[in-house]
């Protein structure tokens, strides 16, 4: 046949091209079969093997200790073979199926032990999931509050006078649990409007101011947005429950004191 050297550039890239591929092809069956990876298929024959080398052991023992008579003629039907090949087949096929079902339930345990959330600790989110929700809650925040101001302040006289009445409104909280929710916009009534009235207005404005600090803002997906008098909670700090620490610390007795108003010392 011709030699190396006899083949043109095109050929010997292509063969050698070839035989790279070939030789990343051996390293990644040589991986396969090294790695032990879970197949039902080689499993369910090394099962078989097995059981016909003990059936085959347990005839050759019976045989040995057998009666000295002849066995009889034609004990075996003539389609014996063929029918013994179906069960072995039929056997396979089950085992073939039971490990893949057991495959099936490690995978199913394992995916489940990777999807577990990961739980907070000490007030900081572990999970990487929630983390990012959390920062893009944030983000999908601050974009809503900066827009909705610059709406709700430059914005065409129809939508500031003739709907709105000119009132006067600053935004206090955006809040949602979910970037898709709709987001709550609480908010503060800084004129001498009727509340009930401009509640009433900003439910009506409210998809086309959305509409309007979406373009404002370039966000892709914007969710819908509901306006919602904001109410001032007292904010639970660490210095306000301070004072009631020490009160309860003195009202209730410790340490020896404790008996001495019954009479025990």
């Amino acid at each position: 046949g011709p030699q190396w050297q006899d083949l043109t550039h095109g050929q010997a890239q292509r063969m050698q091209e070839m035989y790279m591929r070939k030789r990343m092809l051996d390293r990644k069956i040589l991986w396969l079969k090294m790695s032990n990876l879970p197949n039902p298929e080689k499993e369910a024959k090394f099962s078989m093997r097995r059981t016909q080398e003990a059936e085959e052991q347990r005839k050759k023992e019976e045989s040995s200790s057998q009666q000295l008579y002849p066995p009889p003629f034609l004990d075996v039907q003539p389609a014996a073979k063929r029918l013994e090949k179906m069960e072995e087949s039929a056997r396979t096929e089950e085992l073939e199926s039971r490990f893949r079902a057991r495959i099936r339930e490690e995978k199913l345990e394992n995916a489940r032990i990777l999807k577990a959330n990961v739980p907070s600790i000490g007030g900081i989110v572990n999970d990487p999931i929630q983390r990012h929700v959390h920062r893009r809650l944030v983000r999908q925040r601050v974009k809503i509050h900066t827009g909705l101001e610059e709406v709700l302040t430059r914005n065409s006289a129809q939508i500031l006078y003739e709907h709105l009445g000119g009132v006067s409104i600053s935004i206090a909280k955006v809040f949602a649990r979910r970037p898709r929710q709709t987001q709550q916009i609480q908010y503060n009534l800084t004129s001498d409007h009727d509340p009930a009235w401009v509640q009433k207005q900003l439910d009506i404005v409210a998809p086309k101011l959305r509409s309007q600090f979406a373009v404002k803002v370039n966000m892709g997906q914007t969710p819908n947005i509901r306006f919602v008098p904001y109410v001032p909670v007292r904010e639970v700090r660490r210095s306000y429950l301070y004072q009631f620490a020490r009160k309860i610390e003195k009202e209730v007795p410790v340490g020896g004191g404790a008996g001495t108003d019954f009479g025990v010392g």
